[in-house]
């Protein structure tokens, strides 16, 4: 698999999970929160939200830094070398509850908060 197909995936983990009903979230929303996607392949990858807007994701051994925002009750996502993807955010995750969210760029994932 190649890295490249990863990007949308991990930006649809990003993206997949909630939101607070108000336009614009706080970072304080996701910061300090990981986040598990499942693409449709099987891949897994694990996304570790930072208050500044950074976002980690972790995945067949490797890592990568992007940007996260939350923006008209959208989770979106800026990876390197990637075209920008956003999810919708419309309610709080719960730590346990697998959701099936799919993205502005129709990429679909199962998202798990740990």
């Amino acid at each position: 698999m190649t890295f490249r197909f990863l990007l949308p995936a991990l930006t649809a983990l990003l993206l997949a999970g909630c939101a607070t009903g108000r336009d614009s979230a706080p970072a304080r929303d996701l910061a300090g929160l990981t986040l598990r996607m499942t693409a449709a392949n099987g891949q897994e990858t694990n996304l570790r939200f930072r208050e500044d807007g950074i976002v980690r994701a972790t995945f067949s051994g490797r890592s990568l830094d992007g940007r996260w925002q939350i923006s008209r009750r959208r989770l979106c996502f800026d990876w390197p070398r990637a075209r920008r993807e956003c999810w919708p955010y419309r309610e709080p995750f719960v730590r346990g509850r697998t959701r099936t969210i799919t993205s502005d760029r129709g990429n679909v994932v199962r998202v798990t908060m740990l």
